[in-house]
């Protein structure tokens, strides 16, 4: 196998272990198990288990940007954006990709290198999702008024967070409850966008 393949087999193990087992019992022997190999192909594509998860942190991040990417770039409505979203976190609940970032965010408390690779990335959603919501705001009175920044800044915490939230209290709103809650707003922001409602 490829020396690039077996360096993403070692991160898709971490991601799942993370998920799995969480970052307290994420040691090599636990990813190694997960993924079907050795330990010391750990230590062939990384210095130690630091490195690991710094690297799974970009990792995860940079894939599934790149997922969001090419499922919105085409999408003009904030209905039409708000289903993708619902897919697209379906799909990242199911895979674990949320809960390893969870588990990686909590880490990066204590650890100084995580934590400069956690800002980093978290930065790239932060600007992509301010990209979305100015797009979808655009030609709506809601432009004038929406601090776009914070608001994107906001989205992220709130992406992250709801699915804990959800576990830890199960009588709370979980993420289903709140798409369902957005999409019933959408179409109002697509009506002010196409003029079919004043204020334009």
């Amino acid at each position: 196998m490829p020396r690039a393949d077996t360096r993403a087999r070692v991160l898709q193990a971490a991601v799942h272990t993370l998920a799995a087992e969480g970052y307290g019992r994420c040691t090599a022997r636990a990813v190694a198990r997960t993924g079907g190999f050795a330990p010391g192909v750990i230590y062939y594509h990384f210095a130690d288990l630091d490195d690991l998860f710094v690297a799974t942190a970009q990792y995860t991040s940079e894939a599934r940007l790149a997922r969001y990417r090419a499922e919105l770039a085409e999408v003009a409505t904030a209905s039409d954006t708000l289903a993708a979203l619902r897919r697209l976190y379906a799909e990242d609940g199911s895979a674990g990709y949320i809960a390893a970032v969870q588990e990686l965010v909590a880490a990066a408390n204590a650890n100084a290198r995580l934590a400069e690779q956690v800002k980093a990335q978290t930065a790239q959603w932060q600007d992509f999702a301010a990209g979305i919501i100015e797009r979808l705001l655009t030609g709506t009175p809601l432009a004038e008024v929406i601090p776009v920044r914070e608001v994107a800044t906001a989205a992220v915490a709130l992406y992250l967070g709801m699915e804990m939230l959800s576990h830890l209290e199960a009588h709370r709103l979980g993420p289903d409850a709140l798409f369902d809650a957005a999409e019933r707003f959408a179409p109002l922001v697509d009506a002010w966008r196409l003029g079919l409602l004043s204020g334009q």
